[in-house]
């Protein structure tokens, strides 16, 4: 079968959505696919060009048995201004369409790109091909531009986008989503029936990522005295993770110097989080840049507890994928979050971690406390997480599923046999 999947990063760019495309990738062209995949030129998290890359119309690498196409796009910059973020969405749905072009007609096309504008010329590629396909949604627009305040919830906009993404989502096969609640979400503000979409929950190689000693090698080079107890946020703090309420979470454990917060990643609100800890001369939080890939596991497992949070008026727009790798890590989740959340309800699914409401400094405090003081109990619920993780959240659970929808997909465009052509003539004749 001959594959093309669309998607905006890849590595060597850390993003999560960008290395299990990679995953998938390999995994499909190791069982004989003939994979193309059109992607991006890395610039993420920094909006710069990575060193020894040069843009141009179209890139051609050989990784594995797959083959990779970058495509030009608009750089976000450093400062990822809304009007970038437009021309970055435009530039690679037109190079990235172009390219998928080039690389020929598939079986079945894969579309988890930048909506809307993006999606849409990969639908019409995918409709002139006269070939299935996917919309792999990692992100519901525009409910999380909604929830980031970049449009307003139920305003003229909004409704027009989500008309507009209604329409994509009925041009396409299938509807691909990460979650149970992604999929009630679009039933609901999609009018979608339920054999529309698919449930394929995101993944963590359980090879890549496993648990190990908090004493290890990355957190003596951190210096971090290992009579602390390190609650660590890791992964991307943009404006829906809510990760600065952390910023008073320190404030309020600061006479607890037996806990350090430990920030690891990058993200819009960083810099001012930064800020803001040096205004108050906040000693209990600390501030690391992305990690190598190869080190996640001793970075994570340095950790006592890990920290997801998301903005108050979060909905399941997304989903957090720290919330995969704090599970394959083994350590327990202080999870702040609305109580009908995916999230949430993954953890008390687990019995994975503290689920508490979301924004609310007092709790998450008290629950990083509670955690640290119990430490056999912090232990258990680190075991249940690594538990469910190898059940529900590994490659080969997805991998599975994708090939599922694959043969699905293609089974309607397949031609028949010149055999079954003939006894079709001889029905006829009699």
């Amino acid at each position: 079968m001959k594959i093309t999947l669309i998607c905006p990063v890849f590595p060597p760019e850390p993003a999560p959505s960008g290395v299990m495309t990679s995953q998938l990738g390999s995994r499909l062209g190791e069982d004989g696919h003939r994979v193309n995949l059109v992607v991006s030129f890395p610039s993420r998290p920094r909006g710069r060009l990575y060193e020894g890359y040069k843009r141009c119309l179209g890139r051609v690498e050989k990784q594995g048995r797959m083959q990779v196409i970058r495509s030009p796009s608009w750089l976000i910059g450093a400062r990822r201004r809304y009007w970038s973020r437009v021309l970055e969405n435009v530039t690679f749905g037109i190079s990235s369409t172009f390219n998928a072009w080039r690389a020929g007609r598939p079986d079945v096309l894969i579309v988890e790109t930048w909506p809307l504008f993006a999606v849409q010329l990969g639908m019409w590629l995918g409709r002139w091909w006269r070939v299935p396909v996917l919309y792999y949604v990692q992100d519901v627009y525009p409910e999380v531009m909604e929830d980031a305040g970049i449009l307003r919830p139920g305003g003229i906009w909004s409704r027009w986008l989500r008309a507009w993404d209604r329409s994509l989502c009925l041009q396409s096969y299938k509807v691909v989503v990460i979650s149970d609640s992604m999929r009630d979400l679009l039933r609901q503000n999609r009018r979608l029936p339920t054999e529309r979409i698919a449930v394929i929950p995101n993944w963590v190689d359980p090879k890549e990522l496993v648990p190990q000693d908090r004493n290890n090698a990355w957190r003596r080079e951190m210096d971090i005295d290992p009579r602390l107890f390190v609650a660590m946020f890791a992964g991307t703090m943009g404006t829906v993770s809510g990760a600065d309420v952390l910023i008073e979470v320190a404030k309020q454990l600061h006479q607890r110097p037996d806990i350090l917060i430990l920030c690891v990643g990058e993200g819009v609100l960083k810099d001012s989080m930064i800020a803001e800890a040096r205004r108050a001369k906040l000693t209990n939080i600390r501030f690391e840049p992305f990690q190598p890939r190869e080190r996640l596991s001793e970075v994570q497992a340095s950790a006592d507890a890990m920290l997801l949070t998301v903005r108050k008026d979060f909905r399941d727009g997304s989903v957090p994928s720290k919330l995969i790798s704090y599970m394959a890590a083994g350590r327990p989740i202080v999870c702040a979050a609305p109580q009908r959340s995916g999230v949430v309800k993954s953890v008390e699914a687990a019995q994975a971690g503290i689920p508490i409401p979301p924004a609310d400094s007092t709790a998450i405090s008290r629950a990083i406390e509670h955690l640290a003081g119990r430490p056999d109990e912090a232990q258990r619920m680190g075991r249940n997480a690594r538990d469910y993780f190898e059940k529900n959240l590994t490659l080969d659970r997805a991998y599975g599923k994708f090939t599922e929808l694959f043969h699905e997909a293609v089974r309607p465009w397949k031609k028949p046999e010149p055999h079954q052509l003939t006894v079709e003539v001889e029905r006829h004749r009699y």
